[in-house]
């Protein structure tokens, strides 16, 4: 049985009835984006306000999503959050990095992570052990420069709800990155 997050991509293009595009970030983006070795349980989804109001009203999104859910719940697997990009700590470039994700046998679902400095950008919201731990892959598997992430952290817009953990979260890193250097 397939696991994680492709069987959630799996189970949802399922439902849908028309083509879709989702964006993906979080342990997803890094299982299906990047090949890292990990279990998750869910898939957190990135849309702008526009695309979600057309997954809504011409997809009938929210139907396949809550039937997807009911699906795999008893397993423990789920999208749990749709989050805009205004909510996530972002570069102002972050739809020009995001990569397109091949996974066979989709009929109706097309999938996109966030590029790899928005993807560390993104995890300063919270930037606890596992966050940094997925930092550290990103840099190694990716090649980034501690530089360009210092770049893409200087320029990331930090909404209001994190503006006040953003700098000790950006100090985690920089910490991070003095190791790696």
């Amino acid at each position: 049985m397939e696991e994680g997050a492709a069987r959630i991509l799996r189970t949802l293009d399922r439902h849908l009835t028309a083509p879709a595009s989702i964006r993906l970030l979080g342990g997803a983006a890094l299982v299906l984006g990047y090949r890292m070795q990990r279990s998750t349980e869910d898939a957190d989804l990135l849309l702008d306000d526009a695309e979600a109001r057309f997954l809504a009203e011409e997809r009938d999104f929210g139907a396949a999503l809550e039937t997807t859910n009911e699906e795999l719940q008893a397993d423990g697997l789920y999208i749990s959050h749709l989050w805009g990009p205004e909510q996530q700590v972002l570069t102002p470039s972050w739809r020009q990095g995001c990569r397109r994700v091949d996974l066979p046998g989709l009929r109706f679902l097309s999938v996109e992570v966030l590029g790899p400095l928005d993807l560390i950008a993104s995890k300063l919201c919270r930037a606890d052990e596992g966050d940094l731990e997925d930092i550290r892959y990103l840099m190694k598997v990716e090649r980034l420069a501690s530089k360009d992430v210092r770049e893409a952290l200087a320029a990331a817009i930090v909404p209001p709800e994190f503006a006040e953990v953003y700098p000790e979260n950006r100090a985690k890193v920089e910490r991070l990155l003095a190791e790696l250097d």
